[in-house]
């Protein structure tokens, strides 16, 4: 017969669950005091900091618990390795009826934004070295500590009070509930992460081991995060640290259209560096980029699609490239060349007042937004962003 699990062992009381989701619900408030300080990098290096401390928490109370107790056993490798093996295919499966569901979802009109992953900042790859640590807590200490915490302790301590089946359902929505992040998380996706929680438990019921759910959790996570590394790697990028290096495309850039498929008109080209390289495709920013230099290339003519192409530079060197710099000297030359095309021209001082914030110049964001109610305030939704960002400058 198998051994009793240590922490089901344990005479989990109140009192340690009060402790336990208590200091939680602290770090949950700081975080979202942090979110509402705005998008810096400091405030992103404090939000890992505090989300490591977090993952430290959740880890070490049970632990030191179980050693208060005096029953803190050393890893049986040949049990873990054991229970790897049975969590293969038990993530695979995981996977292929995610797959099932997201697939139903995205067929049912009116669904579809509400079926976008946890964390899709995190899989459009944005160039953030920083990610790596992130990337790599996620497989390796992050589930260790989720299931110690809400396995673990909460779940084991739910049992002693009500029926399993109860205990299940409430560590649960527990489990769901920390991983809510107001107000970007979707329902759908907490219902994912919910449906995850009583997988883990009922995982944890049927191998009274808790080595089991680590195991099915660290896989589940890697299944994420890997191919997100991969991106990573692919779209790394040194952003331009001085104005005339930003003058300079990046070495890697070139005018070889290798792979870049010839399309009829300028706007199927544009179309095609979207839907197959960017965000509707593989997300390779840099393969994207290239595509997008190809409109310009191969259909100078069609001013249109070259302006709404070169937009889309600027906002890959923005936002996924983070190359302030480059997206900035490219909107201007969006304004110099394509007069002509006012809409673009109104994207491309949005983008440049957007970069210029990050890059911490103030006047020269607040001028660009200003430029876009001046100048192009026909366009309601360019307008409506630039008012916006004005106000966010005012408030700081």
């Amino acid at each position: 017969m198998r051994r009793e699990d240590v922490f089901r062992q344990i005479p989990w009381s109140i009192t340690h669950c009060f402790i336990a989701l208590g200091v939680i619900v602290l770090f949950r408030a700081v975080f979202y005091l942090l979110i509402k300080m705005g998008r810096s990098d400091s405030v992103y290096v404090s939000g890992v900091v505090l989300w490591m401390f977090m993952f430290g928490w959740m880890a070490i109370f049970p632990v030191w618990i179980a050693r208060g107790k005096g029953i803190l056993q050393k890893p049986n490798v040949g049990l873990v390795l054991k229970e790897l093996g049975i969590a293969i295919p038990l993530v695979l499966f995981i996977l292929i009826v995610e797959w099932l569901i997201v697939l139903i979802l995205s067929n049912i009109p009116g669904a579809q934004d509400e079926i976008s992953p946890t964390l899709s900042w995190i899989r459009d790859a944005p160039n953030y070295k920083r990610l790596y640590l992130l990337l790599i807590a996620m497989i390796t200490f992050g589930p260790v500590a989720e299931e110690l915490l809400f396995r673990g302790l909460l779940y084991n301590a739910l049992r002693q009070w009500v029926a399993p089946l109860i205990a299940v359902f409430i560590q649960a929505m527990v489990f769901a509930l920390v991983h809510y992040r107001c107000p970007d998380t979707k329902i759908t996706s907490l219902l994912f992460v919910f449906a995850m929680g009583v997988v883990l438990a009922s995982v944890y019921e049927w191998r009274k081991t808790l080595w089991s759910p680590i195991a099915l959790h660290v896989l589940k996570n890697f299944a994420f995060a890997a191919p997100i590394i991969i991106l990573i790697i692919l779209n790394s990028h040194t952003p331009a640290k001085t104005w005339i290096e930003a003058e300079k495309p990046p070495g890697w850039l070139g005018i070889d259209f290798e792979g870049i498929e010839k399309q009829t008109t300028g706007e199927e080209q544009r179309l095609y560096a979207i839907n197959t390289w960017g965000s509707r495709g593989l997300r390779m920013w840099k393969k994207e980029l290239r595509a997008l230099q190809a409109v310009c290339e191969w259909f100078p003519r069609d001013r249109e699609a070259c302006a709404q192409a070169r937009v889309g530079i600027v906002t890959i060197y923005l936002y996924y490239l983070r190359d302030f710099r480059r997206a900035v000297v490219e909107s201007d030359r969006i304004l110099s060349e394509f007069g002509d095309q006012p809409e673009a021209c109104a994207q491309a001082l949005l983008r440049r007042g957007w970069s210029y914030y990050e890059l911490g110049d103030r006047q020269m964001s607040r001028k660009s937004f200003q430029e876009i109610i001046d100048s192009y305030s026909s366009f309601e939704w360019v307008r409506e962003a630039a008012l916006e960002e004005l106000k966010v400058l005012d408030d700081r």
